[in-house]
C-alpha cells in the first residue's frame, strides 16, 4: 500500500514537471536560423534554404508575416523580452521601403492590414482603434506616417502606426557615444525589446550584428499594456513595401515570458541572402529605359515644335489689297522658290524691301520676288508697281 502511494506520488509529481515544462518551452524559445522552425507564415512570407526568414520581395507593394504558430498567455503581471536579427535589402542602400514590425497582436494572420505605411499591420480604417489589441516595435525606413521624424527611425506602436515614441536608428558605443545606423544598409541589425509590466516601462535597443548589447537604450518609453495585451496573443513580425523595394528578413529571434530571453548564437545565425544578378539588371533596364524614354519624348517634342514654327513661318493670311490682283501665289511657294529667301538668291534692294530669284515648284518657271521689309516707309501701291 505504501509503495502504490509512493508511486502515485511519483506519477503526479512526473506529470505536474512535464506540465511545467511544457508551458516553460511555449514562454520562452530561441531560433538560431529557422530550417527547423515552425512558424506561421503568410502574404509573401517564406523560409529560405540557408534558414533565414524572407518577410517581402524585393517588389511593389508586398506583405509579409511570420509569427510564432502557438498563441501565449498574458496578464496584467506579465513582462516580456525578446532579441532578434534582421536585415532590410534595398536595390540601393538607404533607398528601400518601408520596413518591419516586431508585434504581439491577438491573431498572426493581421487580415486588413494594408501595404506601404501601414507594414502590413493595419489600415487607414482601423489604425488608432481601441479594439486592435496591436502593439508593435516598427523599424521604419520611409517617413510616410502622420509624425514620423525621418526615413530612418525606431519607433514604439500602440494600435495605431503613430508612434507614441520614436527615436532616429542609432546606438551607444562602449565610449557612450551615438553612432548612426542605417536601418535599410543590407546588413545585419540586431535589437532587444524589454518589457516590465512591474515598472511599466518599455526599452529598445539596437546595434549592428556582432556588436556587444550597449549598456545604453535607445528608446525607453513609460507604459502599461496590461490594456492592450490580451489573455491569449500571438508574438512574430510583419512587413510591407509599395513603391520603395526592399527585402525584410529575420535571421534569427529568442522570446521569454518574465524572464531575460536567450541570448542567440551569432555564429549560427544565417547571412543575409543576397538578391540574385536579375532584379539589378531588371532595374538597370528600368533606369534605362526610363532615361531613354525621356530623351525620346523629349525629341518628339521639338520635332514638334519645329514643325510648329516652320509651319506658322509658311501660315498665311489674304489682305484685302490681294483680292484686285489677276493672280496670287501662296507665300509657301514662293519661300520654297527662293530656298527660303536665303541671301544668295537676292538680286537687289530698295526702300520697299528686297527682290530675290526663283524658281517656281512644279512649272520651273524663274521669277523675281519682291519681299516688302518691316521697316519699308513705302505703302502698298508703290510695293505693287
Amino acid at each position: 500500500m505504501a509503495l502504490t502511494a509512493a508511486m502515485t506520488s511519483l506519477l503526479v509529481s512526473l506529470v505536474w514537471f512535464c506540465a511545467a515544462t511544457v508551458r516553460a518551452q511555449r514562454d520562452r524559445f530561441v531560433f538560431n536560423g529557422f530550417q527547423f522552425a515552425n512558424l506561421s507564415l503568410n502574404g509573401v512570407a517564406i523560409k529560405r534554404h540557408n534558414g533565414a526568414v524572407q518577410l517581402t520581395k524585393e517588389t511593389f507593394s508586398s506583405i509579409g508575416h511570420a509569427f510564432y504558430p502557438r498563441p501565449l498567455s498574458f496578464d496584467s503581471h506579465t513582462s516580456f523580452s525578446t532579441t532578434f536579427v534582421f536585415a532590410i535589402v534595398p536595390p540601393v542602400p538607404g533607398g528601400g521601403g518601408n520596413g518591419l514590425a516586431f508585434t504581439i497582436a491577438p491573431s498572426p494572420l493581421l487580415l486588413g492590414g494594408q501595404a506601404g505605411q501601414w507594414l502590413g499591420l493595419l489600415n487607414s480604417t482601423t489604425d488608432g482603434s481601441s479594439s486592435n489589441h496591436v502593439f508593435a516595435v516598427e523599424f521604419d525606413t520611409v517617413e510616410g506616417m502622420k509624425g514620423d521624424i525621418d526615413s530612418n527611425h525606431v519607433g514604439i506602436d500602440i494600435n495605431s502606426l503613430v508612434s507614441i515614441a520614436s527615436k532616429t536608428a542609432s546606438y551607444y558605443s562602449e565610449n557612450n557615444r551615438k553612432q548612426d545606423l542605417l536601418l535599410d544598409s543590407g546588413v545585419r541589425i540586431q535589437a532587444w525589446v524589454e518589457y516590465s509590466a512591474h515598472e511599466k516601462n518599455i526599452e529598445v535597443t539596437i546595434a549592428p550584428f556582432g556588436v556587444a548589447r550597449p549598456h545604453r537604450y535607445l528608446i525607453s518609453h513609460t507604459l502599461d499594456l496590461s490594456s492592450i495585451l490580451l489573455p491569449s496573443m500571438y508574438v512574430g513580425f510583419s512587413s510591407a513595401t509599395l513603391k520603395a523595394e526592399a527585402e525584410h528578413y529575420v535571421l534569427g529571434w529568442s522570446f521569454s515570458l518574465n524572464m531575460e530571453a536567450q541570448p542567440l548564437d551569432l555564429s549560427r545565425l544565417p547571412s543575409v541572402p543576397r538578391p540574385p544578378a536579375r532584379p539589378k539588371r531588371a532595374l538597370a533596364i528600368k533606369i534605362g529605359a526610363s532615361i531613354s524614354g525621356t530623351f525620346l519624348l523629349l525629341a518628339i517634342a521639338a520635332t514638334a515644335a519645329a514643325y510648329l514654327i516652320r509651319r506658322a513661318k509658311l501660315s498665311e493670311t489674304p489682305e484685302e489689297w490681294e483680292r484686285d490682283l489677276p493672280h496670287r501665289f501662296a507665300y509657301k511657294d514662293l519661300y520654297l522658290a527662293t530656298k527660303g529667301f536665303k541671301d544668295h538668291e537676292l538680286l537687289g534692294s530698295g526702300g520697299f524691301g528686297k527682290v530675290y530669284k526663283g524658281v517656281l515648284p512644279g512649272s520651273r518657271v524663274e521669277v523675281a520676288v519682291k519681299r516688302v521689309s518691316d521697316s519699308s516707309k513705302q505703302g502698298v501701291r508703290e510695293f505693287i508697281a
